[in-house]
């Protein structure tokens, strides 16, 4: 039996893990398939990309700044969390303690991939930013 819900459970993280990371494929793809059809008469439906790309991180702010805190928690709670704590909640059979550390780690991997998502969206802003700058200043030069 519990077997089959350290089964369950490793699935289910490994679905949520998946799906953050299939989010984030999705999101490089589409990026990727723009740039390359970009043209400078493209700029006004640029700079509303970028705007919807701004709003999005206005509203993932806080959210990410939550998880922030939560992975440095984390990083110090496996500070605490040394082998031989680990080994002794094993002895003296500490269920509830190792199945928070496991969710935790869980917690913690679904948080890194999640951040890694933000990372990504500001990323992309600041892609968006650079071509902006570079068609303005190509357009300066060819005007000048």
């Amino acid at each position: 039996m519990g077997e089959t819900t350290d089964n369950k459970t490793a699935d289910s993280l490994k679905q949520k893990l998946s799906e953050h990371i299939d989010a984030a494929k999705t999101k490089l793809d589409a990026m990727k398939k723009d740039l390359m059809g970009m043209h400078e008469e493209d700029m006004q439906a640029l700079q509303e990309h970028r705007e919807e790309i701004r709003q999005r991180l206005d509203e993932q702010k806080e959210r990410a700044s939550k998880m922030k805190a939560d992975i440095a928690n984390w990083n110090k709670e496996k500070v605490a969390h040394t082998q031989e704590a680990i080994g002794s909640w094993r002895k003296q059979r500490e269920i509830d303690k190792l199945l928070n550390r496991a969710e935790r780690a869980e917690d913690y991997a679904v948080d890194m991939v999640t951040a890694a998502a933000y990372d990504f969206d500001e990323a992309e802003q600041a892609i968006l930013e650079a071509v902006v700058a570079r068609v303005d200043a190509n357009q300066a030069a060819t005007s000048a």
